[in-house]
């Protein structure tokens, strides 16, 4: 709390309250005018600057990373940030709380005929958490949390009034069935998040006239789940969605050509994303990690073969393109993960 930071930081705490004032006033988080005139008149505090010196464990800002947030940037804080702040420790109990019975709840519950999620709207919650519904405030606040947060909820819908609403919930809440506290609603979204499958290891047939095993999945599912929480955000997602499904069904029937053409559309498709306009900016410029640097660099020269896939004109020499010539799994899936960090 304010009292137990030194003064160097005290900027920072002043950011954050202020985020949280607004965002337990009105149940919406801010965008970046409305704190930094209000901070810059209260205390002559420039949002802009300090909000580079908070770690994205606890801010989360629509600007590309690096850059200050202006003008429209909605600016929220996570769990943890919440955590930080007066008064934030209820709306972070009842998240935790809330989590725990969609858990359980899921559990004990089928979807509808057609359906691969339980829907859950806000009288349930209401009734299952013993918070009256005539706390409005309180329930669309929570609401905000499981929109933003990622806890397994595979999508959302909110009346235009915001005092209604209902969020789907997927087999992937079960990770957070026990979480207790910010560190242990951390340590299990990185157990659940981090890190992407490595490519499954085949073996040899011990057959000899076997046939070749059908491809599996090349896009990990849990992509596709942080894709669709980012849905109505920034970004519209609708055509990385239709991407990705498209490529990763291709993968799957063995479709050499049109897997290599999706992929290419897709590496095209993602700059903005990170604030680049080529893919190669974003393999060169972005701060990847180590190993993830290695992983996307590698799809830069994908682009080139992909190249040849769509623009070779026929010849007298065979193709000599194959599904085996598609980059690795792991390279694709590390570069979607930061996607969906960036969207996120």
């Amino acid at each position: 709390m304010a009292s137990a930071l030194t003064p160097a930081r005290e900027p920072q705490h002043a950011v954050l309250q202020a985020l949280y004032d607004h965002f337990r006033s009105y149940g919406i988080w801010p965008e970046f005018d409305r704190v930094d005139r209000q901070l810059w008149r209260a205390m002559k505090i420039d949002v802009a600057q300090v909000v580079g010196d908070i770690p994205p464990t606890l801010l989360m800002t629509n600007a590309p990373r690096g850059v200050a947030p202006r003008g429209r940037d909605v600016m929220r804080l996570t769990l943890a940030g919440i955590e930080r702040c007066d008064g934030g420790r209820d709306d972070v109990e009842l998240f935790l709380r809330t989590l725990r019975w969609l858990a359980r709840y899921e559990d004990t519950h089928d979807p509808e005929l057609g359906e691969t999620t339980v829907t859950v709207n806000r009288t349930m919650v209401s009734k299952a958490l013993r918070v009256p519904l005539r706390d409005i405030g309180r329930l669309r606040r929570l609401f905000e949390m499981l929109y933003w947060e990622r806890w397994g909820g595979e999508g959302s819908w909110r009346a235009p009034d915001g005092d209604d609403w209902s969020v789907k919930v997927g087999r992937d809440v079960r990770h957070f069935g026990r979480v207790k506290s910010v560190e242990g609603f951390a340590k299990a979204t990185a157990g659940w998040l981090e890190p992407l499958s490595p490519p499954a290891v085949e073996f040899p047939s011990e057959k000899p006239n076997a046939t070749p095993s059908e491809p599996g999945s090349y896009i990990d599912e849990r992509v596709f789940d942080l894709v669709k929480q980012a849905q109505g955000a920034r970004w519209d997602t609708t055509k990385l969605l239709e991407l990705l499904r498209e490529l990763d069904d291709n993968y799957r029937a063995g479709n050499a050509y049109a897997a290599h053409a999706l992929l290419r559309a897709l590496l095209d498709h993602v700059p903005p994303l990170f604030g680049q306009a080529t893919f190669t900016q974003v393999a060169n410029n972005h701060q990847w990690g180590r190993t993830d640097s290695r992983y996307v660099k590698r799809l830069i020269a994908f682009r080139d073969q992909a190249d040849d896939a769509m623009h070779r004109q026929i010849t007298k020499l065979p193709c000599l393109l194959s599904m085996e010539d598609m980059p690795a799994r792991a390279a694709v899936n590390r570069l979607l993960a930061g996607c969906a960090h960036q969207l996120a």
